[in-house]
């Protein structure tokens, strides 16, 4: 265990870029906003966690602050978002993700989750123009695509028979991200591209029209590639 100098005390003030009131240190925050798969990292079962990564390159200089929320859709993040999000005088914020779409892409009259694909690109938009965030000075936005589905990971999840995810539903709500991030030039992090290439899949195998069938896909056998990354069917 270390003990900090007084001059270490000292420095680790200076790295902070405001004073509260009464003198209090205010740490800028990176906001990690998602749903399970984001209050889920950080899980030291599950290996690598972007969240802990964080916390690791920018201790004493930036708080990394986890708002995942389990079951969330875009709806609900709406909802919940002024009342979770600081203001500029509370925690000035550098960086937020906005990392939803794989409860909004379950299928209608499953979990009750689902979130049409126009009202959930509507919904992206409206996250990303919130006063709660454009109120912070220089933030920076990042959205996060849905990763893709491994239908066979939900085997004793869905009803018998009947699935409440699909591998193609869930690239279309992905490809939502990249068109939204697109239009509003905001830098996309292409989640389902990357696995979906782990699993050896490229955008020359399928086109939107074509009816050949996705890693994922429980009418094909099952991508071990997928089944690694994905621990519960969707990540």
């Amino acid at each position: 265990m270390s003990v900090k100098t007084p001059q270490a005390l000292r420095d680790a003030t200076t790295e902070s870029k405001q004073a509260g009131e009464n003198g209090r240190v205010v740490y800028e925050q990176f906001i990690l906003f998602g749903d399970s798969i984001t209050e889920g990292d950080g899980n030291p079962e599950l290996g690598f966690s972007c969240y802990q990564a964080l916390q690791h390159d920018y201790k004493r200089r930036i708080d990394i602050v986890n708002r995942g929320f389990s079951g969330y859709n875009t709806s609900n993040a709406l909802a919940v978002l002024p009342r979770i999000f600081p203001t500029p005088q509370q925690g000035p914020v550098r960086l937020v993700t906005l990392f939803f779409g794989a409860n909004d892409a379950s299928l209608p009259d499953t979990t009750g989750q689902h979130i049409p694909l126009t009202t959930y690109t509507t919904n992206l938009r409206l996250l990303i123009q919130h006063p709660a965030i454009t109120s912070h000075s220089g933030v920076r936005i990042l959205l996060i695509t849905p990763p893709p589905i491994d239908e066979w990971g939900f085997d004793g999840w869905d009803e018998p028979g009947r699935s409440a995810r699909t591998a193609g539903v869930a690239r279309a709500y992905a490809e939502a991200v990249r068109h939204v991030g697109e239009e509003t030039g905001v830098a996309v992090v292409d989640l389902w591209g990357k696995c979906m290439a782990e699993a050896g899949w490229t955008d020359d195998d399928t086109g939107k029209d074509s009816k050949l069938l996705l890693p994922g896909n429980k009418k094909l056998e099952r991508s071990e590639a997928l089944a690694r990354l994905l621990y519960d069917g969707e990540f």
